[in-house]
């Protein structure tokens, strides 16, 4: 994932400000609405940014296509105009022809940009329409953040997820345009570690989840071959040399009647992790992939498929085929559903935290949000 800056509309004014993904990234520098120093990469892959206008001069970072840079000069360098530029955290060199510039780039960079509302405000009711006396599809959360689909009066049409979209008034939110920028090699290789640390925790606590697993096949086991011999010696039940090897192996360290809970509690902490590994993968209507493209049942039916448990295929199934919890009590691991009036069209994984991870939108994939970013309707869990 690109780090991003963005441009905040405060009143009637743009001012550009530093990126919500990346803590570090600098602001842009630009006037109002003027574009004149703003440049849209156009290029195939990538292209490597230069410590100086030259091929064999120092890489300073990587630019994606349609990633914003501001263009801080213009310079002759090696086979002709470079630009310096300013993009996220990156300043440095690369040739003007992966540029445009002027009218061509605002007008791409209205195309390629994202704005999203974030609510200011508690309970804020989603309208069906843009006028305050419309039915309330549902309240959502302060600090929240939707994409914005457009503006209508004095309200904001907003996307909640793929499955919900409505209206709010704008006098509750604060927008911001975001585009893609330049990363840095030092923040690429944070975002490998951070994949690869997220992968670790999943295969650790799937690891976790098939030791308890076994232990309490062998305790099982141990307790069968017991009670079978003490049925056939009844007489020698307190002989512990009756008791069989399997049953003899067994230690302190078996989780013996509990274990039941133990695996749940372990199943739970496996789900959460091994979804996580999923972050930023795309949201596809109708999709079951992780990894190129699932929606939000689609999502939480793979997720718990890995261990080994169905779920049905759609958001009404899950809710059907669960059992049923209160909203109250769902623990990391649990499904938290969503509705339009009486219809259940979402479905969540709840995390712990007053956090779900699902897959919500085209634009935002599959991300954390609060939990009740939009209200929660019911939840269900297949743990217990």
């Amino acid at each position: 994932m690109l780090a991003c800056f963005c441009i905040s509309f405060t009143g009637t004014g743009i001012a550009y400000a530093a990126a919500v993904k990346s803590p570090h990234t600098a602001p842009l520098v630009a006037a109002p609405a003027d574009y004149s120093n703003i440049a849209v990469s156009q290029v195939t892959g990538y292209v490597n940014i230069r410590e100086q206008a030259t091929t064999n001069s120092k890489i300073v970072g990587k630019i994606y296509n349609n990633c914003a840079a501001t263009i801080l000069e213009t310079v002759e360098g090696e086979n002709g105009r470079w630009y310096r530029i300013q993009s996220g955290t990156v300043n440095g060199y690369i040739k003007a022809q992966y540029f445009i510039t002027g009218d061509a780039a605002e007008a791409l960079a209205q195309s390629v940009g994202r704005e999203f509302a974030t609510v200011n405000a508690d309970n804020l009711r989603l309208r069906e329409t843009p006028n305050l006396e419309s039915r309330t599809l549902t309240l959502l959360s302060r600090g929240a953040r939707y994409v914005v689909q457009g503006k209508e009066g004095e309200f904001f049409k907003v996307e909640v997820d793929a499955d919900l979209t409505g209206y709010v008034a704008q006098s509750y939110c604060e927008t911001a345009v975001e585009f893609d920028q330049a990363v840095s090699l030092e923040e690429e290789r944070a975002k490998l570690e951070e994949e690869a640390k997220r992968k670790r925790e999943a295969q650790t606590a799937i690891a976790a989840l098939e030791q308890i697993k076994r232990v309490e096949a062998n305790y099982a086991a141990a307790t069968d071959t017991k009670e079978i011999i003490i049925a056939a010696n009844p007489e020698k039940s307190d002989n512990s040399q009756n008791v069989s090897a399997p049953a003899a192996a067994v230690n302190a360290s078996v989780i013996g009647p509990n274990s039941s809970t133990e695996v749940v509690s372990a199943t739970r902490t496996a789900i959460v992790a091994y979804a996580k590994q999923f972050l930023g993968n795309p949201y596809v209507y109708g999709g079951t992939s992780l990894t190129s493209g699932t929606d939000c049942s689609g999502f939480t039916q793979s997720v718990y498929a890995h261990f080994g448990i169905a779920t049905g295929r759609s958001s009404r199934d899950q809710v059907s085929q669960g059992r049923e919890i209160t909203v109250a009590d769902v623990q990391p691991g649990d499904l938290l559903f969503y509705a339009s009036g009486d219809y259940i069209n979402h479905v969540a994984i709840y995390i712990g935290g007053g956090q779900v991870i699902h897959a919500s939108n085209p634009i935002t994939g599959i991300t954390i949000s609060p939990h009740n970013y939009r209200t929660p309707c019911k939840a269900v869990t297949f743990l217990d």
